[in-house]
């Protein structure tokens, strides 16, 4: 992957969960203007990567292959990250609720 397919995949995704510029460069604590510069292909530091990951709550491989990665592979990396925080108490709880819902619609 290219350095400016990265910055338009970081885009796209800022886009998709309905951020400004200016949003997610306040979550990775970087200037608005260096964001704007990554989207449009800018050379970044693998930190600056990894807090525009964590800014908008994805894996860095979900942006740097994301040609790789269908919707289908993007929906369940958000719920592995959502599990990821929850307790084993909440998870059964979801895991019920996916059951149920399931065996509903068979």
């Amino acid at each position: 992957m290219s350095i400016e397919n990265l910055g338009d995949t970081i885009r796209k995704e800022r886009l998709r969960q309905g951020m400004t510029q200016e949003q997610l460069a306040e979550k990775a604590d970087i200037s608005l203007n260096f964001m704007s510069l990554i989207e449009n292909g800018k050379n970044m530091s693998v930190q600056t990567l990894v807090s525009i990951a964590k800014a908008l709550d994805v894996n860095i491989d979900s942006l740097v292959y994301s040609e790789l990665h269908t919707e289908s592979d993007r929906i369940a990396e958000q719920i592995l990250l959502s599990l990821s925080t929850m307790t084993d108490d909440e998870k059964l709880f979801i895991l019920s609720i996916i059951k149920q819902y399931k065996s509903l619609n068979q």
